[in-house]
């Protein structure tokens, strides 16, 4: 198989094929796609799905939105197979399936977290249920993978979708879908709120609507922003900013791109909350020396936060719950070194992520 990579955690999808994502030892997330053990389709109860019916789920996705099971009802299992044995490998979240000979989404797919990695037969297990419909069974099946912790994309994996069990990786389409890296508000200031987003790779794309949600739930568009690749097609990272200055007021701002392709085709990004009230609603992260500052602003909402702190090689450094109000300080750093500093509120939704170098 072959799959776009990443450095885990800061960097993003560079666009190249099946490469290590770092020479590191310590990090334990996959660096490379696997084969897919098995795959059953239409086999019904999920009482034995990870997090359903106190069924545990893989670690790393504590406390993060990708440990959601899927509303709709379960429609089959999935299996990844990983050579070597190693019960500590953290794995991915599968976030998107493509039906790639055709390009289109499979949206009515989703799937819930993984489960606990076992060692059987010398290779590393990793068990997922999915959700609302079956997967297709003729033509390649591409899945986008995430860490779960960091919400990064690290890579597309592809096999032959007819195949139920001990199925070998396959080279991915030369015509996928535009695929998201990620999509963030990175700075939320009296009424503007600044969006930015990065896709890996582009293939006919139109451009993107910027949406962002009325009171009554829906989606209205406010912007568009066209592709920055000539014919909308690009195997390199592109980067985009949008910048809205006219916000309704309310502590609460919900925005999502959709994508559109150049046949009219179209697929959503993930949602990203700011929030604002005329006034700065973001806390501000930032390096003092060794140790990395929060501060929240004055009023705040009066909830906690989770913080996590992860190196360039996507490893948990620090986890730990704070107030959002007043200061919080983390110690014990090591210097030159830079970190992905990751705001989460109680319930999971991401409120900031900002990379924050150590001197």
């Amino acid at each position: 198989m072959k799959c776009f990579t990443t450095t885990t955690g800061i960097a993003v999808l560079a666009g190249v094929l099946c490469m290590a994502v770092s020479g590191s030892a310590k990090a334990q997330y996959p660096t490379s796609c696997t084969g897919v053990g098995s795959r059953a389709n239409s086999n019904g109860q999920a009482n034995n799905c990870p997090n359903v019916s106190a069924t545990p789920y893989a670690s790393n996705f504590t406390g993060t939105s990708y440990a959601t099971v899927p509303v709709t009802a379960k429609t089959g299992n999935f299996q990844l197979t990983y050579t070597g044995a190693n019960a500590s490998l953290t794995p991915y979240a599968i976030t998107k399936v493509w039906l790639t000979t055709t390009g289109s989404t499979v949206q009515s797919v989703a799937f819930g977290p993984a489960g606990v990695p076992t060692v059987s037969g010398g290779n590393t297990l990793v068990n997922y249920c999915f959700y609302g419909s079956n997967l297709p069974s003729a033509g390649t099946l591409s899945l986008q993978l995430t860490n779960p912790q960091t919400g990064v994309v690290w890579g597309i994996c592809s096999y032959d979708a007819s195949c139920n069990s001990n199925c070998v990786v396959v080279a991915n389409p030369t015509t996928l879908p535009v695929t998201f890296s990620w999509f963030k508000i990175t700075e939320a200031e009296g009424s503007t709120v600044r969006l930015a987003w990065e896709t890996a790779q582009e293939q006919n794309n139109k451009g993107f609507d910027i949406e962002r949600q009325e009171k009554d739930g829906s989606f209205v568009t406010i912007g568009f922003v066209p592709s920055a690749n000539t014919g909308g097609n690009s195997s390199n990272k592109t980067d985009y900013i949008f910048v809205d200055n006219n916000i309704p007021s309310g502590e609460e701002v919900r925005y999502r791109l959709r994508q559109i392709d150049l046949d009219g085709k179209y697929d959503y990004s993930s949602i990203a909350t700011a929030l604002v009230n005329g006034v700065s609603r973001l806390p501000l992260i930032y390096a003092a020396g060794r140790q990395v500052i929060i501060s929240f602003p004055s009023p705040a909402p009066a909830r906690r936060y989770d913080v996590l702190v992860h190196d360039t090689q996507g490893k948990l450094i620090r986890r730990l719950q704070v107030p959002g109000t007043g200061s919080t300080t983390i110690d014990g750093l090591s210097a030159g070194h830079l970190y992905l500093i990751t705001l989460n509120d109680v319930q999971g939704a991401r409120k900031a992520v900002r990379p924050v170098f150590v001197d």
